[in-house]
């Protein structure tokens, strides 16, 4: 099943199509978990489903194509990639306060480092300057990612912890 990322049309550009992207996912999470209110599940599974997408459109699609275009991995890749990572095992077990709380934190500081002028989105815009309508029509094509049940167990658990301390959140 195919699900548009966004409205943004490819003449607004790579910076500005996953941008729009942040935007809903982050109105999606607002919406799953509303001040002094339990996480409604069905929404977080929809914010869930697009972040794991919109993961996958920068990992397989952006900076694969602007490491080929700049013959170097992307300035910064590195950082998303370890953020990435740690976004992805937050997504694993149920959500709580705290969990979501640590996911707002990763995601502002990953959003300002992709964003804005000389931000990574701006670098692979450069990279892939003749290539932007591509690009853009490849990422709206991308399919959804497929997700598992949360997982609550011993391990997933350990993981959030030790996120937890790498991001020093009390």
């Amino acid at each position: 099943m195919q699900t548009p990322t966004t409205d943004c049309s490819p003449a607004g550009g790579i910076a500005a199509f996953l941008e729009a992207d942040h935007r809903r996912l982050e109105a999606l999470l607002d919406a799953a978990v509303p001040p002094g209110r339990a996480p409604d599940l069905l929404v977080y599974a929809r914010f869930r489903e697009g972040l794991l997408r919109h993961i996958g459109l920068e990992e397989k699609i952006l900076l694969r194509a602007a490491r080929g275009a700049l013959g170097a991995p992307v300035p910064r890749a590195d950082v998303l990639r370890r953020d990435h990572g740690d976004i992805t095992s937050l997504l694993v077990p149920t959500p709580t306060p705290d969990i979501i709380q640590l996911l707002r934190r990763i995601l502002e500081g990953h959003n300002a480092i992709e964003e804005g002028p000389g931000g990574v989105y701006d670098v692979c815009e450069r990279a892939l300057a003749a290539r932007s309508e591509e690009i853009i029509n490849r990422m709206q094509r991308a399919p959804t990612v497929p997700t598992l049940p949360f997982q609550d167990g011993e391990r997933a658990l350990e993981i959030v912890e030790r996120i937890r301390r790498s991001w020093d959140v009390a």
